[in-house]
This record gives C-alpha cells, sequence and structure tokens, in this order.
C-alpha cells in the first residue's frame, strides 16, 4: 500500500475523527486543504478479484461434494439392494429348510411304522395271518350263500307281486262291469220318471210332503215354544231370587271398602317407619365411608381385641393420615391436611381405593413369586403414608416426591418411595422398566449375568450386586429393582382417581419402612381385615333387611290400596249386575208375553194346515188311481237301481282288497332287494378284508425290504436338511456381510451430506463478500467522478450526519438455488409418550435424562447448484425481526472496526480527499 500524506491539521483531524468514532462527528478548519496520492481504485478492485476467486473455488468445492454425495448415494443404494435380494434368498432357503425338516419327520414316522411292522414279523404273526386268511375265506363262502338266499327270496317275492296285480286287474275289470250295468239301471230310473211326471202324480205326492213339513214345522214350532215358555218361567223366578242375593252383597261389600280403607291408613304407617329405620341406618354408614381409611384405622386401634403392635401401627396411621403433629418419626406433615380429603370418592383415604389397592399387592406378589422371593409384610403406617404421597400428586403442582420438594411444602418422612400415574396398574408400570435392561442386553448379551434373573431364588446379596453394575448404564430401573428387592421390610400401597395433570389420572404410591421393634402382617390377615371392616361399616346385611322390610311394607300398602281398590270394583261390579237382572227380569216378562202370544197363534195354524193335509192326501190317492202301472214300473226301475249299486259296492271293496294285496306285495319286493343288497354289501366288506389280510401278509413277509428302505428314505432325508441347513447358514453370513456394507455406504452419504453443507456453507459466505467488495468498488468508482478540489472555506460547526455503521443497500444479486430435494437419510424417530415415572429416591445412579429434539437436514440440488439448509431444532425460538440473506455475521469488535472504517471514509470525503483506499475483513 502506498503512503498518504496529509496536512498537519488533516491529520489532526483525521485522528479526532478516529477517537471519536462512537459518534462519528467530524470537523476541520476552512483554511487547510488536505492532498491524498494513493490509488483506492486499484486496491478495492483486487479485494473484489479477491472475492471472486474464493466465490469460484467455494462453487467448484460445491460441485465436487454434489458429485460425491450422489456417488455416496449410489453406491448406497447398489448396497441396499444387493441386502434385500439376499434378506430375500435367506428366507427362501429357510422356507426351504423347514421343508425338509418336515420331510424328515414324515420319513422319522415311516421308519417307526416300518420298525413296528418289522417287530411284528414273526412267524407266529405270520402263521396267525394265514389262519385269518384262510377263515376269511369260508367267512366269503358263508356271505355269498346268503347272497343266493336273498336273491331266492326276491324272486319269490317278485312272482307274489306279478299274482297280485293280476287280480288286481281282474277285480279292476268286474268294477268297470258293474258300473256299467248301475248306469243302465240309473237311465231306466230317469225314464220312468219323465213317463210317471207328467201324469200329476208327483205333484200330488210333493204338495202331500209339503203340506206335511209345514204342519210337522208348526208342531215342532209350538212344542218349542212351550218348552221355552217353562224356561222363562224358571229364569224369571231365579233371577229374582238373584236379585234378593245381589242386594246382601252390596251391603257387605260396602262394609269391606270401609274396612280396606282403614287397613291402607295402617299399612302407611307401618311404611313410614320402615323408611325411617333405614334412613337412619344409611345415614349411620355414610357417616363411617365419610371417614375412609381414617375409620378403618381407628376402628383397629380401638379393638382391644388386636395385639398391642398392631393397635400402635393403626394409631400411627390415623394419626397420620388425619394430619396430627409428630405423627411419625417426630415430624409433623404441614400439607397433609390440605391435600388429604379423608373418605372423598377420589381420594386415596376412600374405601373404594382402598380395596382397590388389594390388588396391587397380589400383582406384586405375582412378580416376586417369579423370582422366588418372600412376601414382604404389610404396614398400617407404611399405608397411610402411602396415601399421603399418593395425594401430594394431587395437591402439589408438579409430579414428584415429597421428601424430595421439603423446601417447598415442608418435611416428610424419610422411606423408600415408588409413585406412578396414568391408567395403568402401577406394579406393571413400574416392572416394564425390566425392558430397559433387556434392551441392553440385546446389544451386549455379557451384561445377562446381572439381569436380576441369573439366579434363582434371587439373593440381597446378588441383587446389590446387579444393583451396582447397572448404576452406571444407560438404563432407569429403579422401581423395577425396588420391586424385586429380596430384603424389602414392611410396605404399604395406595392409589388415588384426580386428574393429577392434564391427559393424566390416578397417582399410586408404594412406601416401604423398617420398623424396629417390628410392626406388620401378611396380605392376607391384611385383606381379612379390609374386607371385616367393609362388611361391617356397611351393615349390608341389616341394610338388606330394613330394605326388605321397606319393600315388603310398600307391598303390603300397596296392597291394601289395592283391596280398597278390589273392594269398591266389586261394589261397582255387583251394583252393575243387580242393574243386569233387574233389566233381565223385564225382559223375562217381555218374552214370556210374546211366547204365549204366539203358542196361540200356532194352534190356529195347526188346525189350519191338518185340514190341507186331509184334502193334498185325498188329491194324491185320485191322482194314483188313474197312473196305475206306470207308477208300478217306476218302481220296479228303482228296485233294479238299487240292486246295481249294492252289485258295484261288493265288487269294488274286491278291488280295494286286491289293491292292499298289492302295497303289501310291493312292500316285500322292496324288503327282499334291501336284503340283497345288505347281504351284498357284506360280502364286498369281507372281501375287501381278505385283501387287507393279504396285503398284511405280504407287509409282514416283506417287512425287512421296507424298514431297510424307509431307512434310506430318512437317511436321504436328513442329508438334505442338513445341507439346507448349511445353505441357510450360508445365506445368513452372507447377509450379516452386506449389512456392514450397507451400514458403512449409509454412514459415507451422511458424512457426504454434511461436507456438501459445509461447502454450501462456504460458497454463501464467499458470494456475500463478493457482493460486499462489488459495492464498495461501484461507491468508490462515484467519487472518482467527483471533482479533487474543496472550497477553502470550511464549516466551523460539527457536520450533524452520522455515517452508518451498515451499507444501506442490498446486493440485488441473490442465490437463485432453492431447497427441491431431501437428503435420503433424516432422523424421524419421535420420542414416545410413556407413562410418568419418577425415579426411586433412595438408589443411587439414576438420573432423567432430556430426550433430544427431533433435527432435521436438507440437502438440495438445482441446475448443477447445491444448498444446504441449516439443521433446525423444533424447540428452538426463532427472532421477529428476518435479517437480509448477504447480511454478513459480525463479532462486536468487527462491527467497531467497520464503524471506523466508514466514518474514516466520510471524514476524508467531507475534506474533499478524493482517493480513499479502505480494507474490509470478513
Amino acid at each position: 500500500m502506498k503512503k498518504l500524506r496529509y496536512t498537519s491539521v488533516a491529520v489532526a483531524t483525521l485522528a479526532a475523527a478516529t477517537l471519536a468514532s462512537a459518534n462519528n462527528k467530524v470537523s476541520a478548519d476552512a483554511t487547510n486543504n488536505t492532498v491524498i496520492t494513493e490509488s483506492v481504485s486499484q486496491t478495492v478492485q483486487d479485494a473484489v478479484s479477491d472475492a471472486q476467486n474464493a466465490v469460484n473455488s467455494a462453487q467448484s468445492n460445491v460441485n465436487s461434494k454434489e458429485q460425491a454425495l450422489s456417488d455416496a448415494q449410489e453406491k448406497a443404494q447398489t448396497a441396499n439392494n444387493a441386502y434385500t435380494t439376499q434378506q430375500s434368498k435367506l428366507t427362501d432357503s429357510q422356507k426351504n429348510l423347514a421343508n425338509k425338516q418336515d420331510a424328515v419327520k414324515q420319513a422319522q414316522n415311516n421308519l417307526d411304522n416300518a420298525e413296528k411292522l418289522a417287530q411284528q414279523a414273526t412267524p407266529e404273526n405270520i402263521k396267525q395271518t394265514q389262519k385269518n386268511i384262510s377263515d376269511q375265506q369260508k367267512v366269503i363262502q358263508n356271505a355269498q350263500g346268503n347272497v343266493n338266499d336273498a336273491n331266492t327270496e326276491l324272486n319269490r317275492a317278485q312272482d307274489q307281486l306279478n299274482n297280485a296285480k293280476q287280480k288286481q286287474a281282474n277285480a279292476q275289470k268286474l268294477v268297470n262291469d258293474k258300473n256299467l250295468a248301475k248306469q243302465d239301471a240309473d237311465n231306466n230310473v230317469s225314464k220312468a220318471e219323465d213317463d210317471v211326471k207328467n201324469s200329476g202324480l208327483n205333484e200330488a205326492e210333493q204338495n202331500v210332503q209339503k203340506v206335511q213339513t209345514t204342519l210337522d214345522n208348526i208342531k215342532k214350532t209350538n212344542s218349542s215354544n212351550e218348552s221355552v215358555l217353562k224356561q222363562n218361567q224358571i229364569a224369571l223366578a231365579d233371577n229374582n231370587k238373584k236379585i234378593a242375593d245381589l242386594n246382601n252383597k252390596i251391603d257387605a261389600a260396602k262394609k269391606n271398602v270401609a274396612d280396606a280403607q282403614n287397613n291402607v291408613k295402617d299399612k302407611q304407617q307401618a311404611l313410614a317407619t320402615a323408611k325411617k329405620a333405614l334412613s337412619d341406618l344409611q345415614n349411620q354408614v355414610a357417616q363411617d365411608e365419610a371417614s375412609g381409611a381414617a375409620g378403618f384405622f381407628k376402628s383397629i386401634a380401638d379393638n382391644k381385641d388386636n395385639s398391642e403392635s398392631l393397635r400402635e401401627d393403626a394409631q400411627t396411621a390415623y394419626n397420620i393420615v388425619t394430619g396430627q403433629p409428630n405423627a411419625y418419626q417426630n415430624i409433623t406433615v404441614e400439607w397433609a391436611k390440605k391435600a388429604v380429603k379423608l373418605g372423598q370418592k377420589n381420594d386415596s383415604t376412600s374405601l373404594a381405593n382402598l380395596e382397590k389397592a388389594l390388588e396391587y399387592y397380589q400383582e406384586w406378589m405375582t412378580y416376586r413369586d417369579k423370582y422366588g422371593l418372600s412376601h414382604p409384610s404389610i404396614s398400617l403406617t407404611a399405608v397411610a403414608i402411602a396415601m399421603l404421597s399418593s395425594d401430594f400428586q394431587h395437591y402439589s403442582d408438579e409430579f414428584n416426591h415429597p421428601i424430595l420438594l421439603t423446601a417447598k411444602y415442608g418435611p416428610f418422612y424419610e422411606d423408600e418411595e415408588d409413585i406412578s400415574a396414568g391408567d395403568v396398574n402401577p406394579i406393571d408400570n413400574w416392572m416394564s422398566e425390566k425392558a430397559d435392561i433387556d434392551n441392553y442386553i440385546k446389544d451386549h448379551p455379557d451384561a445377562a449375568t446381572y439381569s436380576f434373573e441369573s439366579n434363582y431364588p434371587l439373593t440381597q446379596d446378588e441383587w446389590e450386586k446387579d444393583v451396582d453394575f447397572w448404576n452406571d448404564k444407560p438404563v432407569y430401573i429403579g422401581h423395577y429393582t425396588s420391586m424385586i428387592k429380596p430384603d424389602a421390610n414392611y410396605v404399604g400401597l395406595a392409589g388415588n382417581e384426580y386428574e393429577i395433570q392434564p391427559l393424566m389420572n390416578n397417582a399410586d404410591s408404594m412406601d416401604e419402612i423398617i420398623f424396629n421393634p417390628v410392626n406388620g402382617m401378611d396380605f392376607d390377615s391384611y385383606q381379612d381385615l379390609v374386607h371385616s371392616y367393609l362388611q361391617n361399616f356397611k351393615q349390608e346385611d341389616k341394610i338388606k333387611t330394613l330394605n326388605a322390610n321397606v319393600v315388603t311394607a310398600n307391598q303390603n300398602l300397596i296392597n291394601a290400596q289395592n283391596a280398597v281398590k278390589s273392594a269398591q270394583n266389586n261394589v261397582q261390579s255387583l251394583q252393575a249386575n243387580l242393574a243386569e237382572l233387574n233389566n233381565g227380569s223385564t225382559k223375562i216378562n217381555k218374552a214370556i208375553s210374546d211366547i204365549q202370544a204366539a203358542l196361540a197363534k200356532g194352534q190356529e195354524n195347526l188346525e189350519f194346515e191338518q185340514k190341507q193335509l186331509d184334502q193334498a192326501n185325498q188329491t194324491l190317492a185320485d191322482v194314483q188311481a188313474k197312473v196305475g202301472t206306470k207308477a208300478k214300473a217306476l218302481d220296479d226301475a228303482k228296485a233294479a237301481q238299487s240292486k246295481a249299486v249294492e252289485a258295484l259296492s261288493q265288487v269294488q271293496k274286491a278291488l280295494d282288497e286286491t289293491n292292499d294285496e298289492v302295497k303289501a306285495a310291493q312292500s316285500n319286493v322292496e324288503t327282499a332287494q334291501n336284503n340283497l343288497n345288505t347281504k351284498n354289501n357284506d360280502l364286498k366288506n369281507a372281501q375287501n378284508k381278505l385283501t387287507a389280510l393279504n396285503q398284511t401278509l405280504s407287509n409282514l413277509e416283506n417287512s425287512k425290504a421296507n424298514l431297510e428302505k424307509a431307512q434310506k428314505a430318512l437317511d436321504n432325508a436328513n442329508d438334505e436338511a442338513l445341507q439346507a441347513n448349511k445353505d441357510v447358514i450360508t445365506q445368513q453370513s452372507i447377509l450379516s456381510s452386506l449389512k456392514k456394507n450397507k451400514e458403512k455406504a449409509d454412514a459415507q452419504v451422511i458424512t457426504a451430506i454434511e461436507e456438501l453443507k459445509q461447502a454450501q456453507s462456504d460458497l454463501t459466505v464467499a458470494q456475500g463478500r463478493l457482493v460486499a467488495e462489488q459495492k464498495i468498488a461501484e461507491q468508490e468508482a462515484q467519487k472518482d467522478n467527483q471533482p479533487t478540489s474543496q472550497p477553502t472555506a470550511q464549516p466551523s460547526e460539527q457536520p450533524t450526519a452520522q455515517p452508518t455503521a451498515q451499507p444501506t443497500e442490498q446486493p440485488t444479486s441473490q442465490p437463485t438455488a432453492q431447497p427441491t430435494e431431501k437428503p435420503t437419510s433424516q432422523p424421524t424417530a419421535q420420542p414416545s409418550e410413556q407413562p410418568a415415572i419418577e425415579s426411586n429416591t433412595q438408589l443411587p445412579g439414576e438420573q432423567k435424562n432430556e430426550e433430544p429434539q427431533p433435527m432435521t437436514t436438507q440437502v438440495i440440488t438445482k441446475k448443477g447448484e447445491t444448498s444446504i439448509v441449516e439443521p433446525t431444532n423444533s424447540s428452538s425460538t426463532q427472532p421477529t425481526t428476518k435479517q437480509d440473506a448477504q447480511q454478513l455475521p459480525q463479532t462486536g469488535n468487527q462491527k467497531s472496526s467497520s464503524l471506523i472504517g466508514l466514518g474514516f471514509a466520510s471524514l476524508l470525503s467531507a475534506l474533499g480527499l478524493t482517493k480513499v483506499n479502505k480494507k474490509r475483513k470478513d
């Protein structure tokens, strides 16, 4: 750089401007001139050229990294394809192995059967089989004889059927003949009737019959009316008697209504008495239930039949849940009365939750049995502490152990405590931490000896050794190890139904404490105490009895009320019956009067019709005398017709008998045919059995050869299965090798992505520097065009304009490459939601790790250029104001240097110095 020459005043002014760069005020003597001989333009152009070279170099590096990424992705795709293809080959090999193993099993079964048969191939069995064949041949002969007999019987039945059908045909011919004879007789009668028809005989006979019918009807009507008259007279007397009896019943029924109404009052009083007794008892039970677990503990402490230690344990538990000072360990839990809502539905001290916690004990003991561990005793004090710990999760504003928050909430009892939240069984929730160990062992098989399951039963020493091993491992198992602690002393479990946090309900706690002297009981004893208290305090039997009394009293009242209604209905019914009977008597009297009038009229009609009958008979006699022989011919024709009908009936009966014979014969034929079929089947079965015996004999005689054949087949199957197994091992080995290649290629892709990202970042920085240098060059070029001489007079006042710290204009050139392509591998795993579990406060080495936030990296290519989108943390806070794309990052010192440099350039320009050389650092 060339040296600059200044006048003394200008130098002093420049020094003052540099020192005063904070406020950028500049002043100069109007009588002095400043001369600068440096060529700034060349220096600025050099800076632009250097920046352009840096951009070209960075762009070349980006292109190189893009190609490297493409090559790495191609290799990774090839490795992945090879891995997938090999997986398919392995699957085919495994299927082939399964088929070969099935073939071995089948060959083994065949060999077993052949060995059994070879064992049976003794001379005695062969001789016996030959005898069985001979016997079976005799059976076949007998079966063939039975078939022959059945054929003979079928032929005999067929002959009988043919004979019956012939008799049926003969009988049918007779029926046809007799039917023709009847038709002739019918024709003769019809002809004789026609001859008589025109003689007037029929009319005379019909008239006699008509009059006689009318006369008979009149007699019948009169007789019926006389009978009805007698019935009505009897009914009238009976109805009058019923009316008298009914009036007596109505008086008695009215008295029953009064008695039933008095009984209703008695039953209402009895129902009120029964309801009051039930209500009084239910109120007492409700009061006992409201105290919840406190009442349970108090009942045990006050029962002198209990041991002193049990009563003491119960009294301590009562003091704890009721928030008494110094209830235990000389500690007063200040928040107990606020957190514990005794007996309320959702509270851990409710009797329902006290009973529900019994399931947790049973579940825990099931797990401990799997490890061969003893069952810890249950302490009422521990149960009470667990209730406080459980309710604390609802009371406090954070999910944690109360012993860890004593600075905020006050002191709490020293014990070993586990807590759990969520709609899950807490024992299963705590035991689920075993999955951390199992997952670790999958990747580190040597750790299996510390799995807590390697020794059965699990001892305290072994447990402590395993705990020490896992303390520095990335596992979360504090609750799990607490559950399977061999020397667990005295415990208590409790749970509530509160909403602990949004989307999280039910907080459960288990506390273990150590007593000296011992206070505690086994689970069965504790369960009996709980069930006994629940049963006794609920007074279920007595309430059931009182309920039954209320139901009975209510039913008695209903019955009494129904009795009133029934008595009233009875009175109404009797009164309705009385009205009906009175109406009936009126109707009967009218009917009697009508029938008497009808009888008088009937007698007149009877006398008239008798005269008409006498006249009709005389007219018939006159006509019959005139007709003579025609009438006799008609009678003879009718007699012949009657004989023809009888003859037809007889031959029809004979035909019916032959039909029955045909049906019977047909049935005999079908029976004989079925018998023949059965005998043929028996013959076939006997022949099949003979065939089987011959095959058995052949098998026995050739058993040795069959056994050798089966053994050879098994050997071949075993050889093929071994070869298939070797093939599976080979394919698995190849797959493992390809997996390593795949993982290596994937890692190279990730490395290429990172290198490309860095190269793109470098390119962005170089482009920004180039734009800045170009801007400076433009400004210097503008200054070169200004006059070099300055007025000699300078203002005496300080300039008010302040030089800016950054260029006010932004470069117009922006990178055009936009992100379009994502890398082939991106972290996609998101933390899964797990039930909230707090660590055990008594086990060392545990800590809660923050889950890393998911991050994404994108690599984008467009028209030969690559842009890196920086990884972003999903939980980071975005600034409210965006920075321009070409704004270069600056430290505080760099920004100050730029301010000084710009202030210096502005000062020289104000003094009329036309050449300024400014070198920027990025």
